[in-house]
């Protein structure tokens, strides 16, 4: 979810605030992560976004006030913000690595080495914690589209400037070679600005204002790139609506190209650069280039690790494991919490675990060749599983703040938000799970979903589940570990054991029926 610049709007982020102390060190000098220890984290990974402009007013985790427990709390004292965010800064050390090596298109990328070394971390983390049958299941990806290199740079009176935040639009075709273009300013891309303007052989700038709730824009829902496209145009440049100069991994949706012609997303200060070149008549000249392939023969893999409890019901936690950039949030955040649900329910003696607990992260959440690969074998192939299955927790953005934006700046409070969730089972589970959220703080300002978004969506129907999940900074440079409060992760992860131990006391037969349809 992203705002447009200038709006006032109340939204449930998942963005949480560590102070950035280290913007002045280079990458090179950069500190490799500590392993996990018992402890607190107190030096994390230095946090260098490339080419975002962080917005001002984020929060130290220490400027948080901590949520008033509820009684019988302290059974969840181990799980630890703090620790559960030294678990994010392991898994982003593996996105940094892919961007060091030299990735323009980095992260844990679905089918790439940076992907493998992400399941390869769950598989020890599972084993360290004594799980059982922990297993790396591979499964095929279809051919994959990636970006493998690009450059954009304006020139106009004299000067050239990189456009560092470019980003090519998925499924994007490349460019026959470097193209010099003069760009045109045609707003939102309107069949009103397109009207009587000559695009042909230009790059058409276009401004996108982001979608409440998801990753499209404006330009792309209503149909700006199609004009562009039809008219002729030899490019499309689209500036994103979001405060500051952010670098954005844009989805257009579907598996098409968006156009037959290369479309980039820059930054809004990028783009008011190249739009200001424009408007003051400086002849601009925008210098592009974009390389693609089409990888076949790739793998991706889910990751299993198991707890034996006293019978051979079941509860189940996943977590998507890829990501794009470093992914602090989505869905590093849903895998540390995976992970220390899993240690925390580890300690336990197995006559206390009344059912059997099955961890899992699951792959190609962010391929949209292959989009939710992982999830989608779970749902063909688990049927014994769900059949069993007395509660499915999706783990994904887990430590949302409920956060303001105002102008250029991002306004925190203290409350766990959900602007999409969902409850899916019997009025009993539904019961359990609105009274736990309102105890451990966590904020229900919108209707639940009637079919829930994320990896919940695949498998929803299999079992009675529940998930929060929001976010306003994912698939961009933003998403680092200081979009992470170490409170908001520890407010989820009690609030998620505890509705596990309360389901551990209902029998399945009464945790089984329709989504939860109403907020209560």
């Amino acid at each position: 979810m992203r705002l447009s610049i200038g709006i006032v709007l109340a939204i449930a982020m998942t963005t949480g605030m560590l102070s950035t102390t280290v913007a002045s060190q280079s990458q090179a000098s950069r500190p490799s992560p500590a392993p996990i220890t018992e402890g607190r984290l107190t030096d994390p990974a230095p946090d260098l976004p490339r080419g975002a402009n962080l917005p001002p007013n984020w929060l130290a985790d220490d400027q948080f006030l901590r949520w008033p427990y509820p009684p019988g709390d302290v059974a969840y004292t181990d799980l630890d913000g703090f620790r559960i965010k030294a678990f994010i800064n392991e898994i982003t050390a593996i996105s940094r690595k892919s961007r060091d090596d030299g990735n323009q298109y980095w992260g844990r990328i679905a089918g790439t080495a940076y992907e493998r070394m992400t399941n390869e971390w769950t598989a020890a983390q599972f084993r360290r914690m004594g799980l059982e049958q922990v297993r790396i299941q591979e499964a095929d990806l279809p051919p994959q589209w990636f970006p493998t290199s690009w450059e954009l740079t304006a020139s106009g009176a004299g000067k050239t400037v990189p456009i560092g935040t470019a980003f090519p639009l998925f499924n994007s075709v490349a460019t026959n070679g470097t193209l010099n273009l003069e760009p045109i300013w045609l707003g939102m891309g309107t069949a009103a600005d397109f009207a009587d303007r000559n695009v042909s052989g230009k790059v058409v700038v276009l401004y996108g204002f982001p979608n409440p709730g998801g990753r499209g824009n404006t330009a792309l829902t209503l149909g700006a790139v199609r004009r562009a496209d039809e008219a002729g145009a030899a490019a499309v440049l689209l500036i994103l609506g979001f405060p500051g100069n952010v670098l954005n991994e844009p989805q257009a949706g579907g598996t098409n190209a968006p156009a037959k012609v290369p479309v980039f997303m820059v930054g809004d200060q990028d783009g008011r650069t190249i739009r200001g070149m424009i408007e003051r008549k400086e002849s601009p000249t925008l210098r592009l280039r974009l390389a693609v392939e089409t990888r076949t023969g790739l793998k991706t893999a889910n990751v299993w690790g198991v707890l034996p409890g006293a019978t051979d019901e079941n509860i189940a936690v996943m977590a998507h494991a890829d990501a794009f950039f470093e992914g602090a949030m989505d869905n590093a955040s849903g895998m540390a919490t995976m992970v220390a649900l899993a240690e925390h329910y580890a300690k336990l003696p197995k006559a206390q675990r009344r059912r059997t607990m099955t961890f899992f992260t699951t792959a190609a959440h962010h391929s949209p060749s292959g989009e939710n690969a992982g999830v989608r074998w779970v749902h063909n192939n688990m049927q014994q599983m769900f059949s069993k299955t007395a509660l499915l927790i999706n783990a994904e953005h887990t430590a949302q703040v409920a956060t303001y934006l105002v102008g250029e700046a991002f306004i925190t409070s203290n409350m766990v938000s959900a602007r999409r969730w969902y409850v899916g089972g019997s009025s009993h589970l539904q019961d359990i799970v609105l009274k736990t959220f309102k105890e451990y703080g966590i904020a229900l300002y919108s209707r639940p979903e009637g079919r829930p978004g994320g990896e919940l969506g695949e498998v929803f129907t299999d079992a009675p589940s529940f998930h929060i999940i929001d976010h306003t900074v994912y698939h961009t440079d933003l998403d680092t570990l200081s979009a992470v409060p170490a409170y908001g992760l520890e407010q989820s992860a009690r609030a998620f054991a505890k509705i596990i131990d309360q389901v551990n006391g209902v029998d399945i037969r009464d945790l089984r029926g329709g989504p939860v349809t109403t907020t209560r």
